[in-house]
């Protein structure tokens, strides 16, 4: 029981940590501008987070440090500063535009100041880090994460055509300018620093061995493989709302 427990409590942080910002913008324009056709590349982005992360839960489980920590071990002192100023940077910009994100979400529902609600926001999320043990930063916002089934439910409720779906999954002859950008933005937004930062962290704090190799891949593959439907499911709602309406 304590084993499905902690799979259980893996994939919620992978969905949670999965849809950040970049994901939900991408996603959703990638769906406006090109509807299903990008489909293709929300797959690539998945397979590559979940073979990532499973690498650096591996990693963790089997010498006892995180990834970035094994970087500094190996590689020596400069290329470990290298990664940790490039991931850093990288992971400043991602919580930059999640204040953003946040602010701009509350905005529009309270209609008051997008400054006041950066300026909230930060506060609320350094009272939360600072007071939470990392179990409940993981629970807390893995939960919150799975409310965006409900794009899942629209999907299906939606009922698009099926067909022009399945061929988004097959990659586009479409060589523009904005499509290939968006190709490479699709990908990147599912491969952030952060994730395995949180990722292997987290096999730290709970300890993870040996004995937990298969754990970890459990949790890379079906938590990652269900923010990957997330995914794939902004892309067909906004493509079946916004793309028709020129939005």
């Amino acid at each position: 029981m304590k084993t499905i427990l902690q799979i259980a409590l893996g994939i919620i942080a992978a969905i949670g940590g999965f849809l950040d910002i970049g994901d939900l913008v991408f996603t959703t324009q990638a769906g406006a501008l090109f509807r299903y056709d990008l489909l293709w590349a929300v797959v690539l982005g998945v397979i590559g987070i979940a073979v990532y992360a499973e690498m650096t839960g591996r990693v963790a489980a089997v010498s006892g440090r995180p990834v970035f920590d094994v970087i500094r071990m190996r590689m020596g002192f400069g290329m470990g500063l290298v990664a940790l100023v490039a991931s850093t940077f990288v992971n400043i910009l991602t919580l930059a535009a999640e204040l953003g994100g946040i602010a701009i979400v509350l905005e529009l529902l309270f209609d008051a100041p997008y400054s006041m609600f950066v300026v909230t926001s930060a506060i609320a999320l350094v009272v939360i880090v600072a007071l939470l043990p990392f179990g409940g930063i993981e629970r807390l916002f893995g939960y919150g994460g799975l409310l965006l089934l409900v794009v899942v439910a629209t999907v299906y409720h939606q009922d698009p055509n099926w067909g022009d779906v399945a061929r988004g999954f097959v990659p586009s002859l479409d060589s523009s300018t904005l499509y290939l950008y968006f190709v490479v933005g699709v990908f990147a937004a599912a491969l952030m620093p952060y994730e395995v930062h949180f990722y292997s962290s987290g096999a730290i704090e709970e300890g993870w061995s040996e004995k937990n190799l298969k754990e970890n891949r459990l949790n890379a593959i079906v938590g990652y493989g269900l923010g990957g439907i997330l995914s794939i499911a902004l892309v067909i709602v906004s493509g079946y709302l916004f793309h028709p309406l020129g939005v």
